[in-house]
């Protein structure tokens, strides 16, 4: 009889309990490592966010920061020459405010090509045409001043998925900030602010809403035709 109890298998009930009991074990692993999985889809994803975030500030802040006027009017000029208005004006749109303005922060890429360290870059909300209900900020630089400075440029994606985008601009005679500005009006002729705020406003991981922002400085405030009729 001992000998024979020695030989015996497990019965059916022990190989249901053992099977169960391995089921639970490898479910509760399989949970923490989803966990740990989930956690950090999180947080790369969150990263992602604030790193798009704080590039298209970063970008932002320094193109505004070069930014220049030689003269927001068209005038004749007495020896016939070409002179091209260079805008400065932001206004509303929507959520997303629009600014356009000339600066000295283009970027050359390739060599003996005809552009200059002069652009014309315009910043404005459009919808994205691949997925619906989502606003893009968009950047779109032209390397050439011409006579329609808003018009043509190449166009791309400097911040996608924005919910609000505000640019307020301070007024130094009022002494306020203000959210538009056009350097061709009579208020504020060939007039550039001194710093120039922007928010930028996006929903992040926890379906809450997301606001960053940035204060730039605007180092050239007067028109550059002052300084060049002074050096003649």
């Amino acid at each position: 009889m001992n000998r024979a109890t020695c030989r015996r298998g497990l019965t059916l009930i022990e190989v249901l309990i053992a099977v169960a009991i391995t089921a639970i074990i490898a479910t509760l692993i399989w949970g923490s490592f989803a966990r740990a999985f989930d956690s950090r889809d999180f947080v790369l994803a969150a990263q992602d966010r604030y790193h798009t975030l704080r590039l298209a500030l970063e970008r932002m802040s320094r193109e505004i920061s070069s930014a220049f006027v030689y003269d927001c009017r068209e005038l004749d000029t007495p020896t016939g020459e070409v002179r091209y208005r260079t805008p400065f004006k932001v206004e509303q749109e929507g959520d997303v405010s629009r600014m356009v303005f000339t600066s000295f922060s283009h970027l050359r890429m390739f060599r003996d090509v005809h552009e200059s360290d002069q652009n014309v870059i315009t910043y404005f909300g459009e919808s994205d045409p691949d997925v619906p209900g989502q606003m893009n900020l968009m950047r779109k630089e032209k390397v050439r001043i011409d006579a329609q400075p808003e018009e043509g440029g190449r166009t791309q994606v400097l911040c996608p998925g924005v919910e609000k985008v505000s640019i307020q601009l301070w007024d130094e005679t009022k002494e306020e900030w203000v959210d538009e500005w056009d350097c061709s009006q009579v208020e504020r002729l060939n007039r550039l602010p001194q710093q120039v705020k922007v928010s930028i406003t996006v929903i992040d991981e926890r379906d809450q809403e997301l606001t960053l922002a940035t204060v730039a400085r605007v180092f050239i405030n007067k028109p550059l035709a002052n300084f060049i009729k002074r050096s003649l």
